[in-house]
């Protein structure tokens, strides 16, 4: 293949890539190294009782003309790394004689980089294998029952999402069953969907 006929090919590729992947990958490692926070004042406030008056200094968030709170990005370094492997901790840990894994399994980030552990070469490998397993069994039938068969393994993958939907949007969305019988409860119109918390935990059961 000529260079211009596999630029041609591979350049919208190229491009999309550096747009949706590389770009935001960057931007995330240089905000990792930032922290935001709310821009504060401090102003002298007036508090009065039936004893008297009394001048008192408070420290309140900034506010821009649509009141909203005026965040800005302080570059912090390491500090965020630092905040989230928890050297300290894990120091600590080690020091303990016979608890120092125990405790550290405990920290967030380790608890998590142990299950993307776990699955990445534990769990991950066999369901490759399992699947090639079941692969090869299926290739070895005879052509007649390929089909059939490769239809039945893949049905549960099709029903379970399909059930689990419309299972949740006769519960919860519009009149839902549960979501009249809220309203009925509290005697107020809900939107379940408004709480962004509620909603994820739905997404991870459907």
């Amino acid at each position: 293949m000529k260079t211009k006929t596999f630029l041609i090919f591979t350049l919208p590729s190229f491009i999309m890539m550096v747009f949706f992947i590389a770009i935001p990958l960057l931007t995330v490692v240089f905000q990792s190294f930032q922290f935001k926070q709310e821009l504060l004042e401090t102003r002298e406030q007036e508090k009065c009782d039936p004893f008297g008056c009394e001048t008192e200094i408070v420290t309140i968030p900034v506010l821009d003309d649509n009141g909203n709170t005026i965040k800005q990005n302080q570059w912090v370094g390491f500090q965020n790394y630092k905040n989230l492997l928890k050297f300290d901790e894990v120091q600590k840990a080690f020091s303990n004689t016979g608890k120092g894994w125990a405790e550290i399994r405990n920290i967030d980030f380790y608890k998590a980089l142990r299950f993307t552990i776990t699955f990445t070469f534990i769990t991950l490998p066999f369901i490759l294998f399992l699947g090639l397993v079941i692969a090869l069994c299926v290739n070895a039938l005879l052509q007649s029952l390929r089909g059939p068969v490769i239809f039945m393994t893949l049905l549960p993958f099709i029903i379970t999402p399909v059930i689990g939907s419309l299972s949740i949007k006769w519960l919860f969305i519009g009149d839902g069953i549960l979501t009249v019988f809220l309203e009925w409860i509290q005697q107020k119109d809900i939107s379940v969907f408004s709480n962004g918390s509620f909603a994820e935990s739905l997404n991870k059961l459907v």
